[in-house]
């Protein structure tokens, strides 16, 4: 009599045939990882190289200075976090961004969002700094020196805590520096005292005459209006006389200077990245970022460093610094898909010739023929 048909898969030798071949194919597919170029590679690494070097630099003018980090505060010794505070102090800051914000691959943050703008050699951008994040500062010069395009900056002097707050080496100085050791091809070319109403509000007489030192030492025009809304007008025209005709292809706001974002309230209001154009909201006061809004430019905010690192994948206080090159925005792990699809596709042969065996056993088992038996 002929034996029970009894299926393939119910076999401890198939299925042990089937464990081993289904673990070799798995363990091939996931040694066949490999590391992708991000889009922009080039441009993102020579940016993050020329921030780490224009880092070096300054740091070196410091210690000629005679200036020495904070090894507690500053444990990268960058020497760019500076002091809690000092006259040109215009608000309490964040240590923690400021030291985030110094991760040389912040460059690269920038030529993402320059690309993502659609920027191309040549082109105008227009630009509020302040003296908050120099870091952040320096990842934008890095980006329109690699892709060329042409910055043109007012910066608010004045700095929240833990920033470009020393008066004597305040951020017109690390421009001037990097402009004079061949690093940088513009700088600021006005500025502003900053603090509240763009006029150095909460800072005292010693600290605003202190800054308007700095312009002058560094050959800066500086804005000093009677109320914001005139700073701001003053700025659109500064930034309409240096255009010399040519349109603006892109507004970056770093930081949170009064006259470019027109209202504390606004940093909440206006999305990190870019915005074309920005939210139709209720702002309290209205910007530079607004002029260029209403003539139909993109603005760029950055603002929030936590949430940028958050997005972009980048380690907060980072210690040590990262090198150059180093994250997520210059590489991505993928796997290798002709290796998993050749993986797959032989897991799935093994199970259709079991599944074929078993179908052929069956039909010759309804038939009353031992498979046993055939030769």
């Amino acid at each position: 009599m002929p034996r029970k048909f009894r299926p393939s898969m119910r076999s401890k030798r198939t299925l042990v045939i089937l464990f081993v071949v289904s673990v070799i194919a798995y363990l091939w597919a996931e040694n066949s990882r490999v590391f992708k170029r991000t889009s922009y590679y080039e441009e993102k690494l020579a940016a993050a190289e020329w921030m780490s070097s224009a880092m070096d630099t300054l740091r070196q003018i410091q210690y000629k200075r005679g200036v020495f980090p904070d090894e507690i505060n500053d444990p990268n010794l960058t020497t760019l976090i500076g002091q809690q505070y000092t006259q040109i102090t215009t608000d309490i800051g964040d240590l923690e961004e400021k030291w985030t914000a110094l991760n040389p691959n912040m460059a690269a943050v920038m030529v993402q969002y320059l690309k993502d703008a659609g920027l191309k050699r040549g082109d105008n951008v227009a630009a509020g700094l302040t003296g908050s994040l120099p870091g952040t500062n320096l990842a934008f010069y890095a980006a329109c020196e690699v892709l060329q395009v042409k910055p043109i900056v007012i910066t608010s002097v004045g700095a929240s805590s833990w920033g470009a707050n020393d008066p004597n080496f305040n951020w017109l100085d690390m421009e001037h520096t990097l402009m004079d050791n061949g690093m940088l091809r513009y700088r600021s070319v006005a500025a502003s005292i900053g603090g509240g109403e763009d006029l150095g509000g909460r800072l005292s007489p010693e600290g605003r005459e202190m800054i308007r030192v700095a312009a002058s030492r560094n050959d800066v025009l500086l804005v000093e209006e009677e109320s914001l809304e005139q700073s701001v007008a003053r700025r659109m025209e500064i930034f309409t006389e240096y255009a010399a005709g040519k349109k603006y292809d892109l507004y970056i706001n770093i930081g949170g200077g009064l006259a470019s974002i027109g209202h504390s309230s606004n940093s909440d209001l206006i999305p990190t990245g870019i915005s074309d154009p920005l939210p139709i909201v209720n702002y309290p006061r209205r910007g530079v970022v607004h002029s260029f809004d209403e003539a139909k430019v993109p603005v760029l905010n950055i603002q929030d460093i936590n949430e940028i690192a958050s997005i972009f994948d980048l380690p907060r206080t980072p210690s040590p610094l990262p090198e150059p090159g180093e994250g997520a925005l210059f590489s991505e792990e993928r796997y290798n898909l002709v290796v998993s699809s050749v993986a797959l596709a032989i897991v799935l042969a093994t199970l259709f010739i079991v599944l074929l065996f078993d179908r052929r056993t069956q039909r010759l088992d309804r038939e009353g023929v031992d498979p046993d038996t055939l030769i």
